[in-house]
């Protein structure tokens, strides 16, 4: 045990480096799985999110997985199989002897001919980002110190996990605001056009002694027989006063 335990320490000091070196969540568990498949017998990975308001998981990443599974792990409702109870509950679970065990909760991990499995929920502070479960095809079991050491690796997932929904939330917010700018602009752009036209308008009712009905379709003919806008024809009016020809 102490063997295994040993490379799993070394393995937890390299994460938190590449943590605080900024590393995304996807290359924390892609280490962990590197480093320990040998010594844990870590054969596959399967991460989750869930996203803001969601009421199910969404497949984020896989490692060892080969593709004819990927559509059966797309979505997991919260409280279905185990990632989806353990997300539930944001309780850990661990499975031994997958392949002899009945339970239909761990059905897709016997597909993937899982023998010992075991399920961490990324939990940061109340919001709940998903799971990350670790699978071995060779391994009946995983040990209390190692189940130990996996979840402190998956703390660390969870670190650059919100670490990054973070910066989306803040990019989407930035977006947000930056469209919200560009509609206000437009706006005030449209105001002061109509504003413009509106006075160019009364110039030419008070002129020519017409409706504003007429006015405005004097104004459209002009524009039309200058080939200006009437934007830029209502522009030249209010600053001159006078009436093209």
């Amino acid at each position: 045990m102490i063997s295994h335990v040993e490379p799993a320490l070394r393995t937890l000091g390299r994460l938190s480096a590449d943590l605080a070196a900024g590393s995304p969540s996807h290359h924390l568990v892609e280490r962990l799985v590197d480093d320990l498949g040998r010594p844990l017998g870590l054969d596959f990975s399967i991460r989750y999110e869930l996203p803001p308001a969601a009421g199910e998981l969404r497949l984020h990443t896989t490692i060892g997985v080969a593709e004819q599974h990927r559509p059966a792990l797309e979505v997991v409702p919260l409280g279905d199989a185990v990632c989806g109870l353990v997300a539930e509950q944001r309780r850990p679970e661990a499975h031994a002897r997958v392949d002899a065990d009945p339970d239909e909760r761990l059905s897709l991990a016997r597909e993937l001919d899982a023998t010992a499995y075991a399920s961490f929920p990324l939990v940061a502070g109340p919001a709940l980002l998903g799971t990350l479960s670790l699978g071995s095809r060779t391994r009946a079991e995983f040990g209390a110190a190692e189940l130990a050491l996996l979840a402190l690796a998956a703390d660390l997932v969870t670190a650059a996990a919100a670490r990054e929904r973070d910066r989306e939330a803040v990019a989407s917010a930035l977006a947000a605001h930056g469209e919200a700018q560009e509609r206000i602009a437009h706006l005030e752009t449209a105001l002061v056009t109509n504003r413009t036209i509106a006075m160019a308008i009364g110039i030419v009712m008070t002129r020519l002694g017409v409706t504003e009905e007429r006015a405005h379709r004097w104004l459209v003919e002009a524009s039309q027989r200058t080939n200006r806008k009437v934007r830029v024809l209502a522009e030249r009016i209010v600053q001159t006063g006078q009436l093209p020809t």
